[in-house]
C-alpha cells in the first residue's frame, strides 16, 4: 500500500514509523507545485489560499499511483473538492479526528491553536453534523510558527487546556485541533492523560490504511467529477 502525504520529510517519517507492515508513506519530494502554500493556517483566507495546490498535488497523487492521499492540516481545506478530482481516498485529518471521537466517548472538545480558528473549526462540527457532541472549543493561544518549535512552557499549556476540558467542560475525548500540535505534543500527551487523545496526523494514516485495505473509496455519486472536467475529458 502506498500512501502520498502532502507534507513535510520530517512529518513523513514520522508517519511511516506508525504505519503498519506493508505500508510505505511518500511525500513526492521531487514534484514542483505550480501553487505556493502558506506558511501555516490560522484563517479561513489561509485556508483558500492552500486549496489550488492541494488540487494540484490529489492529481499528481493519483497519476502516480498511490492508493490514498493523506493532507495536512486540521481544516481540512479543500479536502471534499479535492475529492472530485480523484477516485482514490482524500483524508483530511479534522474530518477522520472528529468521527473517531464519537466511537471513543459521548462529548469531545478540540483544541485549537489560535483564537482566530475557533469559529472555523465549530463549523466544521456542524458540517460533520456533530455540533451536539462538542463539549468546547479552547484556543491555545500560540502562533503556529512557534508551536512548531515544541516548547515545554506550550506543552504545560497543553496539558492545562486539555485537562480543563474533561474537569470543566464534560469532553470524554480531546482532540489536537492542528497537525502542528499533534506533531510536536500529542504523543506525550496522550501518555500523561487518562483520557483518549485523538491525534489527526496518525489517525488519518490509519484511516488511509483502513479504507484501502477495506477496498473503499469515497462515493463519486457524491463527489462527482465537475461537468467542465468531464466535458474536456480530464
Amino acid at each position: 500500500m502506498r500512501i502520498c502525504y502532502l507534507g513535510i520529510e520530517e512529518r513523513r517519517k514520522y508517519l511511516q514509523e506508525a504505519a503498519a507492515p506493508g505500508t510505505t508513506v511518500e511525500n513526492m519530494a521531487d514534484y514542483v507545485p505550480k501553487h505556493a502554500k502558506p506558511i501555516s493556517i490560522e484563517s479561513l483566507y489561509e485556508e483558500y489560499l492552500s486549496t489550488p495546490r492541494l488540487f494540484e498535488m490529489v492529481v499528481e497523487a493519483e497519476k502516480r499511483g498511490y492508493d490514498a492521499v493523506l493532507t495536512g492540516c486540521f481544516g481540512d481545506p479543500g479536502v471534499d473538492a479535492a475529492r472530485e478530482l480523484v477516485s482514490i481516498p482524500v483524508i483530511g485529518p479534522g474530518e477522520a479526528s472528529l468521527h473517531t471521537a464519537c466511537m471513543l466517548g459521548y462529548r469531545f472538545s478540540v483544541i485549537c491553536p489560535v483564537e482566530s480558528t475557533i469559529r472555523s473549526t465549530r463549523m466544521q462540527s456542524v458540517k460533520a453534523g456533530l455540533e451536539s457532541r462538542l463539549a468546547s472549543l479552547r484556543s491555545l493561544d500560540e502562533a503556529i510558527v512557534n508551536i512548531r518549535k515544541g516548547e515545554e512552557s506550550t506543552y504545560r499549556k497543553l496539558l492545562e487546556l486539555a485537562v480543563a476540558c474533561v474537569e470543566v467542560d464534560g469532553a470524554d475525548v480531546v482532540l489536537l485541533g492542528c497537525a502542528s500540535v499533534a506533531f510536536a505534543f500529542g504523543d506525550r500527551l496522550a501518555k500523561e492523560v487518562d483520557f483518549p487523545v485523538i491525534n489527526g496526523l496518525k489517525l488519518s494514516l490509519k484511516m488511509a490504511e483502513m479504507l484501502v485495505g477495506a477496498g473503499l473509496s469515497h462515493s463519486k455519486v457524491a463527489y462527482p467529477l465537475p461537468p467542465k472536467l468531464e466535458v474536456a475529458g480530464i
